[in-house]
């Protein structure tokens, strides 16, 4: 696929930002959107010395006017994008019995209909073009569904399900499009900034991150090659792979091996 414009939303910091320097690396428009404007603001001047056109854009994921505001902004702008990568998302942790249903909402509002809000927004002008890319940041907590993660894992199951029904359908239409779903473990990044979650799930997450071999960019480079490649489902961090084999092969090995893995970093 040559280069083009891509619009990534949550690209004031972490993946997103990374997401955005490796796009601009090789030769691509972006447009950075995020709910602080100013985050974005900042990746675009950092992304002027790459010499590539870049904007800066407000959005609310969680919000339908603030996604269709966002769009309007960037199709006068560009009159089109040729991938759209659904980034933004928020953390969150805690038991079944524990977890508030504000934090329900709020998890499943942003992480699952924030992704669904910006595909229904942009997919009309992306399948009038015939071409293009949709990459939908999920997590391996989506797959893994850890003890005490159930809101945020899924939220980021219904990303991967919402991903796989959009493959389906576009594949019927003979669309020319790809649809891609994201699955990183930990890797080092500021996803607990912000987070909902007691403290011991904040310390054990922010102890994981920092063991993580991968950094934002390492895995914004993998993201990046899937893509492009047309890969449905990109598994960013190395050890994923052979994870979700063992979890569609031996369920109950994988879960016995998971709590062992839980009860060794709580301690």
């Amino acid at each position: 696929m040559q280069q083009g414009r891509v619009l990534i939303t949550g690209a004031g910091s972490g993946l997103g930002r990374a997401l955005a320097f490796c796009f601009a690396e090789n030769g691509w428009r972006v447009a950075c959107a995020d709910i602080n404007i100013d985050a974005a603001n900042d990746t675009v001047r950092r992304l002027t010395e790459f010499g590539v056109g870049a904007m800066g854009l407000w959005v609310d994921v969680g919000d339908d006017g603030s996604v269709e505001d966002m769009r309007d902004e960037i199709l006068a702008a560009w009159d089109g994008i040729d991938v759209l990568v659904c980034n933004a998302g928020v953390a969150s942790a805690g038991s079944v019995a524990e977890t508030s249903l504000e934090d329900w909402r709020w998890t499943l509002n942003i992480n699952l209909m924030g992704v669904v809000r910006c595909v229904r927004a942009f997919l009309p002008a992306m399948l009038r073009q015939a071409r293009g890319r949709i990459v939908n940041i999920a997590s391996f907590a989506g797959i893994a569904n850890a003890p005490n993660m159930a809101a945020y894992s899924a939220s980021k199951a219904g990303v991967i399900s919402f991903s796989e029904t959009l493959r389906a359908e576009l594949a019927l239409k003979a669309s020319g499009m790809k649809v891609s779903v994201v699955c990183p473990a930990f890797f080092q990044t500021n996803l607990m900034h912000g987070a909902r979650a007691p403290d011991t799930d904040k310390a054990l997450a922010r102890k994981l991150m920092a063991a993580a071999k991968e950094s934002a960019d390492d895995v914004a480079a993998a993201i990046y090659r899937g893509a492009l490649r047309g890969d449905f489902m990109i598994f960013p961090t190395r050890a994923e792979p052979m994870r979700w084999r063992v979890k569609r092969f031996a369920p109950d090995l994988f879960l016995r091996k998971l709590l062992g893995a839980y009860r060794r970093g709580r301690t």
